[in-house]
């Protein structure tokens, strides 16, 4: 799911009407507190060097941290569970 997906404060009827913040329970909000967390964190490292790999950095598996490694196969898998189900 794309950020831009979650909310658009315009349509949200809870937003405020001068649309300068987010509603008390806005999806977007959720989100940044997990990206920040520090599992979040994790998981952006993982896709970084993802990214890095698919660039043609080297990387080997003593410089990745297990944490790390696990949620580079989460994250490999769940993408092979969506390009199954958009396939379908």
């Amino acid at each position: 799911m794309r950020r831009e997906e979650l909310c658009d404060q315009k349509l949200c009827p809870d937003s405020p009407e001068d649309g300068s913040s987010r509603c008390d329970h806005c999806p977007l909000d959720a989100i940044d507190a997990a990206q920040s967390s520090e599992r979040g964190l994790v998981i952006r490292c993982a896709l970084d060097m993802m990214c890095a790999l698919k660039l043609g950095v080297r990387i080997s598996l003593d410089e990745i941290a297990a944490d790390e490694f696990q949620a580079m196969l989460i994250i490999a898998e769940e993408r092979d569970l969506l390009e199954r189900d958009k396939s379908r």
